[in-house]
């Protein structure tokens, strides 16, 4: 090895040119030392003439495009001074900004990547690999790319930029006054990708406080943990999970196994005087666990998957009645008398077998939900489902859990990219009354969501919503609300309840690039929600007219190409009347609508029986 090779290995990204990227077009050479500098660009030069005007030599029958001979690692900080693309006027913050943080370790990336030096090359792996690597909480951005070297290997450069991993979230509730809680989160802690937090924060209504611990690469391998443990007003929840996942396209086994521990209170909202909803209570204690694995057969783009899980699920109810939320008794007209009818408890263990189809591809697009970072885009059609008998001789209950899950996105005329996403789930109870209907807790969700820009470079981006969901013969305790915890952002969290609803968003996105593009992103937002509820089998609901409010936002990422965004919001109702005086502020991490938003609602995971399917074995999906 020369003097200079080391200095030339490690800028070998601005100057070789990649698959298909012209010599010419890749950046030039900082300002170095005449030495140092002629010798990186004679040899540096001379190696990419080489690997044009000679012939490959012919790669071994394993490995017909030939083999990833060295892997080269430059993990940069949060801010990148070497690039020379930052505003001289914060040089101190950025200085400040990388002492505070602790770079990512070559050892952490070089984990997550599906090949090592002497793998036989293959493009798909460098993308895959690119893709987890942008996936994680740590990193920002992430660049995985090859030269081809005379002797016909590959020389693969891996480039990463760290993402600004300590974080102080507050909690703050629309309509509220002050915290609703608080977190600090380290999600790089060391440098070694482990998640650290300990939080105090409101979940339905009541303090919950509690520490949490997560690593992608446990004892140094590719397997993921987490554990979190946590004090609620009624007792305590823990939830542990070790999971081997699928990690891109490539992976052919993945294993999963989870233990979950809570005791809770189950958060109802009752319309009282003046049609301001009054908040109750109802205690419940669950308990449930799975183990299971999945395999995948054919090739990328076309997989099947097929496996089998062993679940448990125990829920119990202490009391059959409401309290108050301030624990004194209720002296105020409930329906019921304040008795929670039709409930009955959970005691399962069941087999399932999962199956699904997996024809989907990836797209990198700049500010969808980022304001100006790239993301990663599923495209393509999924279908999953997963059924399980329990086992009646060691479970109460007798019946057949069905859950299924169908995804499909891609483009539109019109430069349109859009996608939605349904799951439904429900439970056959063989044990009904002879005559009666046998299915019972059948919950559904569905998402669509379209974006459109003027042009490939516009700033600006319209972005359309729409979620519906919904329970019926509901037999676990199960509420739904109309407000802005479900999209309606001119609301308080709860307006309306019941148990179907309905909520669609027009919202347009504008990246301004002001006033320091190169210390922080900054855009708007401008939207319109639209909602309705139906009251079901709610004894406490009632259907709703149409409601609607229009808004502005913030939209805040630091650092500059941070996929992580800051929200704020401030909306007003508008329908079925204008109310000035009931505008409403929010805060949040995350874009409120889109792709990124369309998850489970926490109010349909809260009473779902925890459906096992394919999907959750992949990452990142």
């Amino acid at each position: 090895m020369s003097l200079c090779e080391p200095f030339c290995l490690d800028r070998a990204r601005r100057l070789l040119p990649r698959q298909g990227t012209p010599f010419a077009a890749r950046p030039r050479l900082p300002t170095l030392r005449p030495s140092t500098r002629t010798c990186c660009a004679l040899a540096l030069a001379a190696a990419a003439q080489l690997s044009r005007a000679l012939p490959a030599q012919e790669a071994p029958g394993e490995c017909p495009l030939g083999r990833v001979s060295q892997l080269f690692v430059d993990n940069r900080s949060v801010f990148d001074a070497e690039a020379g693309k930052l505003d001289s006027r914060f040089g101190w913050a950025y200085r400040l900004a990388n002492r505070a943080h602790i770079r990512t370790r070559e050892a952490v990336i070089r984990r997550e990547l599906l090949f090592r030096e002497g793998s036989c090359y293959d493009p798909a792996l460098l993308e895959d690999s690119e893709r987890i690597l942008r996936s994680t909480s740590f990193l920002a951005d992430a660049d995985v790319f090859a030269v081809r070297q005379p002797d016909g290997t590959m020389h693969v450069v891996v480039e990463t930029r760290d993402e600004w991993s300590t974080r102080l979230e507050p909690q703050v509730e629309s309509g509220e006054v002050g915290l609703r809680g608080l977190e600090l989160r380290e999600d790089n802690l060391m440098g070694r990708g482990q998640r650290v937090s300990a939080f105090i924060k409101e979940r339905q209504g009541e303090r919950v406080f509690g520490a949490a611990f997560a690593t992608r690469q446990l004892f140094g391998t590719q397997a993921d943990a987490e554990l979190s443990l946590e004090r609620t007003p009624v007792g305590y929840g823990v939830q542990q999970r070790l999971a081997w996942p699928f990690r891109g396209e490539a992976g052919r086994f993945a294993f999963r196994q989870q233990v979950e521990h809570e005791a809770n209170n189950f958060e109802f909202w009752i319309p009282g005087e003046e049609g301001r909803p009054r908040r109750f209570l109802f205690p419940e204690e669950r308990r449930a666990f799975d183990v299971g694995t999945v395999f995948r057969l054919g090739q990328r783009g076309n997989l099947t998957l097929f496996g089998v899980a062993l679940a448990g699920d125990w829920t119990v109810y202490p009391r059959d009645s409401l309290r108050s939320a301030s624990g004194t008794p209720i002296t105020v007209p409930v329906p019921g008398g304040g008795e929670v009818f039709g409930l009955d408890s959970v005691s399962s263990l069941r087999m399932v077998f999962l199956a699904g189809q997996r024809n989907v591809w990836f797209e990198r697009h700049r500010a969808l939900d980022a304001v100006r970072g790239a993301e990663d885009v599923r495209l393509g059609v999924e279908a999953e489902m997963g059924i399980g008998r329990s086992l009646s001789a060691i479970s109460d209950d007798d019946d057949l859990a069905v859950d299924l899950g169908f995804f499909a996105a891609g483009h539109l005329p019109g430069g349109v990219l859009a996608g939605m996403r349904v799951v439904a789930e429900g439970r056959r109870d063989y044990a009904a009354p002879v005559g009666s209907f046998e299915w019972r807790n059948l919950f559904g969700q569905a998402d669509a969501w379209a974006y459109w820009r003027p042009g490939p470079d516009s700033r600006s981006t319209w972005v359309a919503s729409l979620f519906a969901d919904g329970g019926w013969r509901t037999t676990v305790p199960f509420q739904l609300t109309l407000g802005s915890r479900a999209g309606l952002r001119g609301y308080r969290p709860h307006v309306f309840m019941g148990e179907r609803r309905a909520v669609a968003t027009l919202e347009h996105r504008m990246y301004l690039g002001w006033p320091y593009p190169r210390l922080f992103d900054v855009g708007s937002a401008a939207f319109v929600d639209v909602g309705k509820i139906w009251q079901g089998g709610d004894l406490y609901g009632r259907e709703s007219p149409v409601q609607a409010n229009v808004g502005v936002g913030l939209r805040v990422a630091f650092p500059p190409g941070s996929r992580r965004t800051y929200r704020l919001d401030i909306a007003a109702p508008v329908a079925p009347r204008f109310q000035p005086g009931g505008v409403q502020v929010s805060l949040g991490i995350g874009q409120a609508v889109g792709r990124g938003a369309a998850d489970d609602h926490p109010q349909i995971r809260r009473s779902s029986r925890r459906p096992l399917s394919a999907s959750l074995f992949s990452f990142p999906n």
